[in-house]
């Protein structure tokens, strides 16, 4: 990365956003140690990243501003910048439509957006992300600070086993029936075991369909015998 006094004012400032002095933002630089006396400076960029984040949850959530066209307007309005340009780089970016309406509390919408901001505001760096600036990492941590969890990155953390999925499966039919249905159960769950821990994405959710039908099968084995209908 660029050396500090070349850097962006908001990339320098932990406020890639370009938040103006005004709010009393959490993880804000103590008055006395400020240096711009316009714009804020946060102690790390997750707590920047989260202003942001906030910001554009408040567009939402008080005034109903969920598409880019109307983001962008409120954000930088065009007495002061080019907002189409904007409007039409933060469009390109996500590759969300100018006028589409999107879920703002959903990271699949937040993050893009934030990112092509960050890069709108601060220019391009030295990263390969949209942003250009930040890491994924660093990102995903400011956008929690917001409240906003990308939810394929916690599935990710879930080791997915035979142990983990049959327990969930057995879990499912309940109590009474576990001695009943655990054995078939677990037997699909030995033959889907390649499948469970290949790191596939596609693989695993195959595998966990097929137990999950299995679930369904041995369940209604059960409830037949519970009525008479099978011997």
């Amino acid at each position: 990365m660029a050396k500090a006094t070349t850097l962006p004012r908001g990339i320098r400032n932990n406020n890639p956003g370009n938040i103006r002095i005004g709010d009393k933002w959490q993880g804000l630089v103590m008055s006395m140690e400020r240096k711009d006396a316009d714009f804020c400076e946060f102690k790390d960029p997750t707590w920047g990243i989260r202003a942001l984040a906030a910001t554009l949850i408040t567009y939402q959530d008080r005034y109903k501003i969920n598409t880019i066209d109307g983001i962008i307007k409120r954000w930088a309005p065009p007495i002061e910048n080019n907002t189409q340009e904007y409007i039409n780089a933060v469009s390109r970016l996500t590759r969300f439509g100018a006028h589409d309406t999107l879920d703002l509390h959903r990271y699949e919408a937040m993050q893009p957006i934030l990112e092509a901001i960050i890069r709108h505001e601060n220019g391009r760096g030295p990263l390969g992300t949209i942003n250009t600036w930040y890491d994924r990492q660093t990102i995903d941590a400011g956008l929690q600070r917001a409240g906003i969890v990308n939810q394929a990155t916690v599935i990710a953390k879930v080791p997915v086993t035979k142990e983990t999925v049959g327990a969930s499966a057995t879990g499912a039919v309940g109590v009474a029936q576990l001695a009943d249905v655990a054995p078939q159960v677990m037997a699909v769950v030995d033959n889907q075991q390649s499948h469970l821990s290949s790191g596939s994405i596609v693989r695993i959710v195959l595998g966990v369909l097929t137990i999950a039908f299995a679930v369904y099968i041995a369940y209604s084995q059960v409830k037949k015998h519970q009525v008479g209908v099978v011997a």
